[in-house]
């Protein structure tokens, strides 16, 4: 997956995800256990410009070494030296105070004390967020599109025995993001209708009446077509903000020939509020790579 305009091939799901959305607002969300609460809470965790880049330099060298059968950091080519040299001298800890190595090549040792700090939650800096109703749907929808990439390759991907779920078309990923969002919203439903105008009609894809919401999936499958898709979302925006339940309108763009040369940008140049008929709703618009 390409993030920051680099490819991480080998990391975990949820060090991509954390990438993700460190790109998308410069932040990181988690569940934390909160002591003065006695319950889990999802959070939010704000980074400075500094600390992005310095989790994204830390996780390529994770990245590099966790494609490597190297022992230690330092004989991984391409890894810089100082992160080698904390990754190669880091030790885990079980709860009775058993040491684990080194060396201990787990993703805190390559990012370092304070960037461990703050991904591990233990810093004031931690936002509590108390999400309910269209708000935790929406957070849902984010954290869907965030898991939709290593979902599609698990699913591509199983076991020996096992037969392969292959995502090959829309209609597939529009299936399988059907059944990540049906826990978090009853109402959910496939091939909504959009009222028709100039002689035309569309379908949206998902629809949520409780939380105002319709979502569009679309499937680049060859290079050079995602121009076209960006033209078909300006397009859906004119005829989807006009359905008496867009409140939000989302977008997913798979992009299967991996041909959207700035993914993230393209997010942010699509994404907004927009005005139709004095109508005012939100545009969101997800890219990933299948």
């Amino acid at each position: 997956m390409k993030i920051f305009g680099h490819n991480f091939l080998h990391i975990a799901d949820s060090h991509l995800e954390d990438l993700l959305s460190l790109e998308r607002e410069q932040a990181v969300y988690t569940d934390h256990w909160i002591d003065g609460l006695d319950d889990f809470r999802h959070v939010r965790i704000p980074f400075t410009e500094d600390e992005v880049k310095e989790f994204v330099r830390s996780m390529k060298a994770f990245d590099l070494f966790a494609g490597s059968k190297a022992r230690w950091a330092r004989d991984v080519r391409g890894i810089p030296k100082d992160i080698a040299n904390r990754a190669d001298q880091y030790h885990g800890q079980l709860a009775d105070g058993t040491k684990l190595g080194p060396p201990w090549h787990c993703a805190a040792g390559f990012m370092g004390h304070h960037i461990e700090t703050l991904v591990c939650g233990f810093t004031t800096r931690r936002q509590i967020l108390e999400e309910h109703g269209i708000a935790s749907f929406l957070s849902t929808i984010r954290r869907a599109a965030d898991a939709l990439t290593p979902a599609i390759r698990c699913f591509t991907s199983r076991e020996k025995g096992l037969v392969s779920w292959r995502i090959r078309c829309e209609d597939d990923a529009r299936d399988l993001l059907y059944a990540m969002l049906r826990a978090s919203m009853s109402d959910i439903k496939r091939e909504e209708p959009i009222p028709s105008r100039a002689c035309t009609s569309k379908v949206a894809d998902l629809h949520s009446h409780l939380a105002k919401t319709l979502i569009e999936v679309k499937w680049v499958g060859k290079r050079g077509q995602w121009k076209r898709m960006v033209d078909e979302v300006y397009v859906d925006v004119q005829t989807y903000g006009r359905h008496p339940d867009c409140r939000y309108l989302v977008f997913f763009i798979l992009d299967d020939a991996k041909d959207i040369p700035d993914p993230h940008l393209v997010e942010q140049q699509l994404s907004g509020p927009q005005t139709i008929d004095d109508k005012t709703f939100q545009v969101v618009v997800f890219i990933r790579e299948t």
